[in-house]
């Protein structure tokens, strides 16, 4: 973190939140500058009824990067919303065309309320989708969450 703004980051810290500042954005001077950087654009799992749903790479200096897209309300537990299972891949990337070839398997961590509400419909949507699965069922109340 700095206070001036670095040559490759776009993310400021003010007001207690990080922003991503674009080039013309004015940026109060106690602001604490990143030299990490996040890429937004528009989810490709969005659709007429939900235009918002956004997707973005976040790039970070200690080389952890990531993909997270947004999906249209209701269409996560789609069966044919590929999201859960491809989702973190570029559409269109090699990557991505490789991981179709194999057989899927994931290990979902899931909180007891959630799996409540949901658990059913998640064990569907990898059964529809012939994903290898494994459901991890946690309590995850108040007293149990922690930063470490």
């Amino acid at each position: 973190l700095s206070k001036g703004k670095p040559e490759c980051g776009n993310l400021a810290q003010y007001d207690d939140t990080w922003h991503i500042v674009k080039e013309n954005d004015s940026v109060p001077p106690p602001a604490k500058w990143s030299d990490c950087s996040v890429e937004p654009s528009m989810s490709e799992y969005a659709n007429h009824a939900d235009l918002g749903a956004r997707a973005w790479m976040s790039h970070s200096v200690i080389s952890f990067d990531y993909r997270v897209v947004e999906v249209p309300r209701g269409n996560l537990l789609d069966p044919s919303c590929d999201a859960m299972i491809l989702g973190h891949l570029p559409r269109g990337s090699e990557e991505r065309w490789l991981a179709e070839q194999r057989p899927q398997r994931r290990l979902i961590v899931i909180d007891e309320t959630v799996y409540k509400l949901y658990g059913d419909r998640v064990r569907a949507y990898f059964e529809s989708r012939k994903v290898q699965h494994e459901i991890l069922v946690l309590p995850m109340v108040e007293e149990n969450k922690s930063m470490e």
